[in-house]
């Protein structure tokens, strides 16, 4: 083996230990950094909705008072919003320092953590050099010979200094980009006042009993979503935490990517290769394991092989906001190349791991909002709707073997106090539709005529006159179905549709086989014990279910 063989030989082993597993994880431990960012931007946000609280409620001694008008409250509202605004401007002023210290804490280490990766690759690789090759300079000739590379003349210092400049435009579009966000948060809470005022005379007209149900109802919206003070160029409306924490997030890999390309470029190397995930979305699918030449973090150019640019891979939606995907640099015939995954499989492992974090979010939310809640009826909703998100995420785990649960990922986080406006806001939907179900309920035992109709219940009786052909059928006598309707009407589920309306139906599920469902779409049959009471003004009929 010549001496070239050998110093290619010893590369390689080197770079052997720089496995893909520890990229990834290095990559992890970035991407949680940005938490710190949303903890922030999260506390404002509450601040701020807790300020519109403190604007709109009235105490309950305040509540209680005689002869409340409506106009009067109106107008002390509308002379308030300039007291509303300066509260709202303090508070986001107070989070002017917290955010800076992020951004800069952030972006600077990431930007020296970048460097020291690179500068601790070439440390490895020049402990096996001859004694003379010391400087960067002939480091960098050394390299670039071995590798068989044409020598580049000495480049001037000035040249190294771009990246810091990439750098300070970096930190200064991430620091203007969150005051706009910031500035935009308080337009946007102005706007809400202005609404609720608006909307809660309109609730108020419509029969609602107290100013506060009022309000509840007229800031629900609002608070389903949180504060969506960000519009992206589709129309799309992004709450402000998310938006800070992606912000962050993506700067703060783009400032190691700076950091990496600055060492890179002291010893003359600018290719790199993507990292091969096993699952990915599609914009990044097609650059998986691909080795590209670095022209946006280093000076790589075409001469420095037979290559794509990476400028060429972020043109097409690589490396977008949020994106796992990291660069390690490539050595030709030396780097182990990433097995690369189906891309098919891949994307679709992407999109069921997402489907996971939807449910895992969820489930969180609910845990803390019922471990804060005081409300029983609150306590209840919350306790049903932690077993739906569980078993909707268990049945999605069961149907997707590869993906692993994470308990940790379920449980309420500690820490900071947070109350979900978007839970609150379903709680109180779910109140009403409660007591809407209760109104249908009292409505079908007290005043709903329960006896059967003939005549629609005799298209559902084979042998009858009226059945049609095809349609599901009693196995049970006409009596037996009376009395079946006298023992269950008003306890099964009631059929409501998307906009929570009645559909005058009920099903009742009941211990033994009433009927025969039929399919409507293949004409199969099946014996079943539920059935659907349908009502009308003059009585009900049953039909198989």
């Amino acid at each position: 083996m010549d001496k070239r063989d050998k110093d290619i030989q010893l590369l390689a082993d080197i770079l052997r230990g720089i496995t893909e597993n520890k990229i990834k994880e290095n990559a992890k431990k970035e991407r949680d950094k940005s938490y710190d960012i949303r903890n922030i931007f999260e506390q404002m946000e509450l601040d701020l909705i807790s300020s519109m609280h403190r604007a709109f409620y009235f105490h309950q001694a305040e509540q209680s008072k005689e002869g409340f008008q409506w106009e009067q409250w109106q107008r002390t509202k509308l002379r308030e919003i300039e007291k509303y605004r300066k509260r709202n401007k303090k508070l986001v002023e107070e989070y002017n320092k917290p955010i800076q210290e992020a951004i800069n804490r952030e972006i600077q280490g990431d930007f020296t953590k970048g460097q020291e990766n690179a500068e601790k690759l070439i440390d490895e690789v020049k402990i096996k050099f001859p004694e003379n090759i010391k400087e960067p300079q002939t480091v960098r000739e050394y390299i670039a010979k071995e590798l068989g590379k044409k020598t580049n003349p000495q480049v001037e210092e000035n040249f190294f200094g771009i990246n810091e400049k990439k750098l300070n435009a970096l930190q200064e579009t991430v620091t203007n980009d969150l005051k706009k966000a910031q500035m935009s948060v308080l337009r946007k809470m102005d706007d809400v006042y202005r609404q609720i005022i608006f909307k809660t005379h309109v609730y108020l007209q419509s029969g609602t009993k107290t100013i506060n149900q009022a309000i509840d109802m007229a800031t629900k919206d609002f608070l389903e979503k949180g504060i969506n003070s960000i519009t992206y160029k589709n129309g799309k409306q992004v709450n402000i935490t998310s938006y800070a924490e992606m912000c962050l997030r993506t700067a703060s890999q783009r400032a190691t990517f700076l950091g990496e390309g600055k060492k890179r470029d002291e010893y003359g190397i600018h290719l790199v290769v993507v990292t091969a995930h096993a699952n990915t979305c599609k914009m990044c699918e097609p650059w998986q394991g691909k080795v590209l030449i670095d022209d946006i973090f280093s000076h790589g150019t075409k001469e420095d092989g037979d290559y794509p640019l990476l400028s060429e891979a972020v043109g097409k939606g690589f490396l977008h906001p949020n994106c796992r995907h990291t660069l390690a640099t490539y050595f030709p015939g030396v780097t182990r190349l990433p097995v690369v995954p189906n891309g098919e499989d891949a994307i679709k492992l992407y999109e069921v791991e997402q489907k996971q974090r939807y449910y895992e979010r969820q489930l969180r939310k609910w845990k803390r909002f019922k471990a804060g809640t005081c409300d029983e009826e609150n306590k209840e909703i919350a306790s049903k709707k932690v077993k739906e998100l569980e078993k909707a995420l268990k049945d999605h785990l069961e149907s997707n073997k590869e993906l692993r649960r994470n308990n940790y990922r379920e449980k309420a986080r500690e820490g900071l106090n947070i109350k979900d406006a978007n839970i609150e806001a379903e709680v109180l939907k779910q109140k009403f539709q409660n007591a809407k179900i209760k109104e249908i309920r009292d409505f079908i035992k007290n005043n709903q005529p329960l006896k059967i109709e003939v005549g629609k219940q005799g298209k559902h009786i084979l042998g009858h006159n009226n059945y049609i052909e095809g349609r599901s059928y009693l196995t049970i006598s006409l009596e037996e179905a009376q009395e079946l309707i006298n023992k269950y009407a008003g306890t099964g589920a009631l059929d409501m549709d998307s906009k929570g309306n009645w559909r005058k139906k009920e099903i009742i599920k009941t211990d033994k086989k009433i009927g025969v469902n039929v399919s409507m779409l293949d004409g199969s049959e099946n014996k079943t014990n539920n059935f659907k009471i349908h009502y009308s003004k003059k009585g009900t009929h049953i039909v198989p279910n």
